[in-house]
């Protein structure tokens, strides 16, 4: 997740998810992850892009979620895009999303071999089956 401010100032952020998934509900954990992260900085309007098409059009609504798992997210990302004044979802090709595709890799490497600046959060269970949002475990910075 990479969240960028009107200014220009990029906050990289991972998540490893220890749990059994899919990639589709990987991408939208996530967009959820940077939902949340957006919320906590006090966004009000928000920009969105990721490389899955199935996650754009099943949230326009041109693709039907064909589970009660996708139709769950969805919901859940168009409850959580109401916080924001905006909120705009769009495709990138993933040729055009290096830096994402680079991230999803690291996340999924050792804890240790991070670099200080990017965070990594582990969910060890989805989201969609709590209550209230997790707390991030996020590891402690070395040096």
């Amino acid at each position: 997740i990479t969240l960028v401010s009107p200014e220009g100032v990029e906050l990289t952020y991972a998540i490893r998810l220890d749990f059994e998934n899919t990639n589709n509900t990987a991408e939208y954990e996530a967009l959820l992850a940077g939902m949340r992260l957006a919320q906590k900085m006090k966004a009000k309007h928000v920009e969105a892009s990721t490389d899955s098409q199935l996650v754009v059009k099943q949230y326009q609504g041109e693709y039907e979620a064909k589970d009660s798992i996708m139709a769950r997210y969805v919901a859940k990302v168009k409850e959580t895009a109401k916080a924001f004044g905006t909120f705009k979802l769009e495709y990138i090709p993933r040729g055009r999303n290096r830096k994402s595709d680079a991230l999803s890799k690291l996340a999924s490497v050792a804890f240790d071999h991070l670099a200080k600046e990017v965070k990594v959060e582990v969910l060890t269970s989805p989201p969609l089956t709590q209550r209230k949002w997790p707390r991030s475990k996020v590891p402690k910075k070395h040096g």
